[in-house]
């Protein structure tokens, strides 16, 4: 599996340059993609427009003998429509994203895979924190050529920031959909013997909860991908939310917060919210300082891993209360199961998750408590 290429949606609309991976810097523009998987992360936000997401046509003239039209679409229902035409072949498939009944934010990913030796492809929309896949089948989707994949990502469409596209990638081989919560492999997690970095814990290992419970490692779920979209990783501050290092962590990933000020501003004794929810505060190291990792750099690839536990228990991460990986009921629904990064695991040896009791903040919410734990 290797990545062709990556660009970013950041901040004010600002598109970082394509990039491509070494790995494939000896394959030529006219050599076909038989086989692959494109790779979107998007906002489902219901106040965005419909709208095209990416786009690519070549007409007769200027195709090389290889004329071409191809597009994904963002429609008002929460749905994406994915139309492919070139020569002896013409397809339209639509994915609708499931409702979440998590309390979940409207992030979403998309992976459109094909395998055209094979006569299969495959749309695949993920919501919330990856519980929840709807799945269209493709018959017989055709190649693509390499310069035509990385044409789709050198000049993306102008509706497609304000459609809420965050990024878009392409991989030579099919890529499982994963979730979108996730913690850089060197975090320290605690267990009963001491605090130990989460690349070296395995199925079985003991970890601490926030009530002092040790809890066993059912899996750990672990991801190398481009560190662009739900992906790019943001960087805690410590001592903030009490914790003990600086936190390098995926926007979508949840922590959950507790404290009088907790119980004062929202009734409860915890909350949770995302790490994007608190990006631009001064918790948040800005991605282009001194002191940022260079796993901050958008074109780098970022490992990333998250734990599976029993009860979808929450665990200590560099001294902070922190989600384990959310299942809900996946494990029911087969052909969801089998299109995430969890297929190579037996769907009946899985838990099924309740939701976390803690509520979801809203955006605002965990801005004004942040600012209140910096004052």
């Amino acid at each position: 599996m290797a990545w062709l290429a990556a660009c970013s949606i950041i901040r004010k609309g600002i598109t970082v340059a394509t990039t491509r991976g070494s790995a494939l810097l000896n394959m030529a523009d006219d050599d076909l993609l038989t086989r692959g998987s494109l790779c979107l992360d998007l906002l489902l936000d219901e106040a965005k427009p419909s709208g095209t997401l990416l786009l690519l046509e070549r007409s007769n003239l200027n195709s090389d003998g290889w004329p071409l039209s191809i597009s994904l679409k963002r429609n008002l229902d929460r749905s994406i429509t994915l139309t492919l035409c070139q020569p002896g072949c013409s397809l339209e498939h639509r994915v609708v994203a499931p409702h979440a009944s998590t309390g979940e934010h409207d992030a979403a990913r998309l992976v459109y895979s094909w395998d055209s030796l094979a006569r299969w492809g495959r749309l695949a929309l993920m919501t919330a924190a990856g519980a929840n896949i709807a799945t269209v089948d493709i018959p017989a989707p055709p190649p693509l050529r390499v310069k035509d994949a990385k044409a789709l990502l050198d000049a993306l469409p102008a509706t497609a920031d304000t459609c809420g596209l965050l990024s878009a990638s392409i991989n030579t081989d099919i890529v499982p959909v994963t979730s979108l919560g996730g913690l850089a492999l060197p975090t320290k997690v605690a267990t009963p013997e001491g605090p130990k970095s989460l690349g070296q814990l395995r199925r079985g290992d003991l970890v601490l909860t926030p009530e002092g419970e040790s809890i066993p490692i059912l899996h750990r779920i672990h991801r190398r991908v481009p560190a662009v979209g739900h992906d790019t990783p943001l960087r805690l501050r410590a001592p903030f939310f009490g914790l003990t290092e600086d936190l390098i962590l995926a926007p979508q990933q949840r922590l959950v917060v507790s404290g009088t000020d907790v119980d004062y501003l929202f009734g409860r004794s915890d909350v949770r919210l995302t790490a994007a929810m608190l990006d631009g505060t001064a918790l948040v190291a800005p991605s282009d300082s001194a002191s940022s990792s260079e796993l901050m750099r958008p074109h780098l690839l970022i490992d990333l891993a998250q734990l599976i536990l029993p009860r979808h228990q929450r665990f200590i991460a560099a001294g902070t209360a922190v989600e384990s990986l959310y299942l809900g009921r996946l494990r029911r629904d087969r052909k969801a199961y089998a299109v995430s990064a969890l297929s190579h695991l037996d769907r009946h040896a899985m838990p099924e998750h309740a939701i976390d009791p803690a509520p979801l903040l809203r955006s605002f919410d965990a801005a004004v408590l942040a600012e209140r734990r910096i004052a």
